[in-house]
């Protein structure tokens, strides 16, 4: 017995380590609709490339960039984002893919909330949230990784919803099908390292959903429509065009960048008079300096007087069960981040998985 227990030893040890697994990724970005929106999805889908092969370590050969329009010769060179340049390199994910295998996909664009399931829009035919979740349940990969940063996301989940697999929705409810701005702040959490909170060196994907769901509300929170804007002496608003008051330096110059282009204009508001009819500033003080990331808001004060709704109530789900699904904004408020959560609980595996890091 002890010799058959002394070579069982010898067998184990000599045995090779389980190999790691490696990260594949399929980054897509549909049809923009405006010179805007496309060099916008340009922009982050090139940047979350630039995460994943920098940052993540993942090797740009396993990656693969679909967007709008064709470009072998950019960096990272560029497929046409049509349907069936999709399903060809998802089918080769399919066969390239291993059990121990983490794959990662990103998409970003246009979605359909008015038909009934979901869809990104592409040039030519659209992605059917039903055949994408056909795709995906043919990855043989354990570890899957979703970031639908696209408008009308909520409507792919019930096609893609499954055990094992992280998802992060830019637009969380069916009802929200407006343009999405998370993606940015996603990138950033990632850029930066805001969203490393643990200080460990190693963004996880509740971290990451954290960051970025947190700024991006705080993002809309800090615009004020104007009414009355003052754009000087008899100068009158220009009817098309919408003006906005934003608090921040640093949220004024990412506002600028994300809707250069628009009918979406920078202003001051008119000076108010007071009961002697002296002109009086408004503006707060710190007119430059980031508000509070926490803000205590109240339901019918002055903060929410012409301030720009909330319409991104990003989601994450890392359970089958939808309705234990994490938003982190409620009315209001913010909602708290579980910092310990158990297995089988939502955010657990959030917790445990990190972009380039299959195990």
């Amino acid at each position: 017995m002890k010799l058959v227990w002394a070579l069982g030893l010898l067998v184990a040890s000599a045995a090779p380590a389980a190999e790691p697994g490696a990260t594949r990724a399929v980054l897509v970005a549909g049809l923009g609709g405006s010179e805007q929106y496309s060099r916008l999805l340009l922009d982050w889908t090139n940047r979350f490339h630039a995460v994943l092969t920098k940052q993540c370590g993942v090797p740009a050969d396993n990656i693969v960039v679909l967007t709008e329009t064709e470009d072998a010769k950019a960096t990272p060179p560029r497929q046409k984002a049509t349907l069936e340049n999709v399903k060809a390199e998802m089918e080769k994910m399919a066969r390239a893919l291993r059990t121990r295998d983490q794959f990662v996909l990103f998409l970003a664009g246009h979605g359909q909330i008015s038909e009934e399931f979901g869809k990104l829009c592409l040039p030519g035919p659209d992605l059917k949230a039903t055949d994408l979740g056909d795709m995906l349940d043919a990855l043989p990969a354990e570890r899957l990784v979703i970031i639908n940063a696209a408008s009308g996301g909520a409507e792919f989940l019930k096609s893609y919803l499954r055990p094992g697999r992280v998802v992060l929705t830019a637009s969380g409810y069916e009802t929200e099908g407006t343009q999405t701005y998370f993606a940015e702040f996603l990138l950033q959490g990632f850029e930066t390292g805001r969203a490393d909170a643990n200080r460990d060196k190693a963004i996880d994907m509740l971290e990451a959903y954290a960051y970025a769901a947190r700024e991006t509300a705080n993002f809309y929170h800090r615009q004020h429509l104007l009414e009355q804007p003052d754009l000087g002496r008899d100068v009158k608003p220009d009817p098309t065009k919408t003006y906005w008051l934003v608090r921040g330096k640093e949220t004024r110059a990412l506002w600028l960048k994300l809707y250069a282009g628009t009918d979406n204009l920078l202003a001051r508001p008119r000076k108010e008079r007071d009961d002697s009819g002296k002109e009086v500033d408004n503006l707060p003080a710190d007119l430059d300096s980031e508000p509070d990331p926490t803000p205590k808001f109240g339901r019918f004060d002055k903060h929410w007087a012409y301030r720009r709704l909330l319409a991104e109530h990003a989601r994450l789900d890392d359970t089958p069960k939808p309705q234990n699904a994490l938003f982190l904004w409620k009315p209001y408020e913010f909602a708290d981040v579980p910092k310990d959560p158990k297995p089988g609980e939502t955010c657990f595996l959030a917790r445990q998985t990190v972009l380039g890091k299959p195990r």
